[in-house]
């Protein structure tokens, strides 16, 4: 394993846009620490609350940014997804470092989780892994392929999924890249939901 430090990415996506208005539904939090949370430059940090502050959807207090009325029916406006977190899924994935969020609601709108894959390898992950959960079980879209047993029941213990929710895993071989890739896949929570993902 590689000890290399990689600088902060210096564009946000829409995804981060989604997860910084999510973050702040739960704390307030200033300019630096997003940057550590969503691994891009103090410099894109302050560009993006700027856009935020500009549009009403986050005011500055003393304590970091804050978001407002405005901000949260913003995000009630997409389908709801949880903030990501680490999972240890073995050989499920790729690489090393897996972030997963869950996503309620969503798989009427998955075709085949394609998309989700490549949106995180643009974002400079090594993929993405997308399930859903369907008759109670946590399988592939449109598959039959199951999960082993132990995966199965650690990621629905994680993340408490429901009926037509979907879990989205990026994969990368740092941390930094894989917050990147799902960061990536959320901006397609942004596109038309009509459209198969």
């Amino acid at each position: 394993m590689s000890n290399t430090t990689y600088p902060p990415m210096q564009n946000y996506t829409e995804g981060d846009i989604l997860l910084t208005l999510k973050l702040l539904q739960t704390k307030q939090i200033g300019r630096k620490n997003l940057s550590k949370v969503l691994h891009l430059g103090e410099a894109t940090i302050r560009t993006l609350f700027r856009k935020l502050e500009s549009e009403n959807l986050i005011t500055s207090t003393h304590q970091g940014q804050k978001i407002t009325e405005k901000g949260i029916q913003y995000l009630t406006s997409f389908p709801q997804f949880t903030l990501p977190k680490p999972v240890n899924v073995g050989g499920l994935t790729l690489s090393e470092y897996n972030i997963a969020s869950l996503v309620h609601n969503y798989s009427h709108n998955v075709k085949d989780g394609l998309k989700f894959r490549d949106a995180a390898i643009i974002a400079g992950a090594c993929g993405a892994t997308t399930l859903i959960l369907s008759g109670g079980k946590l399988t592939f879209p449109h598959s039959k392929t199951v999960l082993t047993p132990e995966t199965a029941n650690y990621l629905v213990t994680e993340f408490s999924p429901s009926e037509g929710d979907i879990l989205i895993i990026a994969t990368a071989d740092t941390n930094q890249k894989a917050v990147r890739g799902l960061s990536g896949c959320l901006s397609l929570l942004l596109q038309n939901n009509n459209e198969k993902l």
